[in-house]
């Protein structure tokens, strides 16, 4: 049997002390490690700043593609209607009594010509016959009628666009109701 005095130093020789340890050894493994994770830190940083900034960048040359495009997308609408508003001006310029009809014509013309203008872009006339919808037509009066049914319309004081199925202005009509 071994005494306790045996078996400490056993086991002090087997363990060694704290002062014992070999410094560089325990020390560079650490050192070398917390280095490597600095550097891996400093990569990331720098990959997520180089990111942020392509981000920044793509978001910026996207909004202005996107203004450049609504730009031209307004010239190519405004074009065909500048040219009739060049005829108007040509028309208001020559209107004299003697030639009146001459005149009338000439701005139904150019009336065309503007309705043509925004068909060529998609925009259409909303239908204002029939029975008043509500989704597309605005009541500005009612008047008293027997002849048609509640709700019909009886004139168009503004016609109503919309381009596909989205509405641009509403029709204003004036409605049929009954007595009272």
């Amino acid at each position: 049997m071994q005494s306790q005095s045996e078996s400490t130093m056993n086991d002090d020789t087997r363990k060694p002390h704290g002062d014992e340890l070999d410094a560089d050894a325990v020390d560079a493994t650490p050192v070398d490690e917390m280095t490597e994770l600095h550097q891996q830190v400093g990569e990331l940083k720098e990959r997520l700043l180089r990111s942020q900034a392509e981000f920044d960048n793509v978001r910026k040359r996207l909004r202005r593609e996107a203004d450049e495009a609504g730009t031209r997308a307004v010239v190519r609408f405004c074009r065909p209607i500048l040219d009739q508003i060049d005829n108007l001006t040509r028309a208001v310029s020559a209107a004299n009594p003697e030639s009146f009809n001459d005149f009338a014509q000439g701005v139904s013309m150019i009336r065309e010509g503007l309705l043509q203008a925004l068909v060529g872009q998609g925009i259409e006339q909303i239908p204002s016959e029939g029975i008043f919808d509500p989704t597309m037509h605005e009541v500005l009066a009612e008047i008293e009628n027997t002849e048609v049914a509640k709700g019909t319309i009886l004139d168009i004081h503004r016609a109503g666009f919309r381009l596909k199925e989205q509405l641009i202005r509403t029709a204003q009509v004036v409605v049929a109701r009954p007595p009272a």
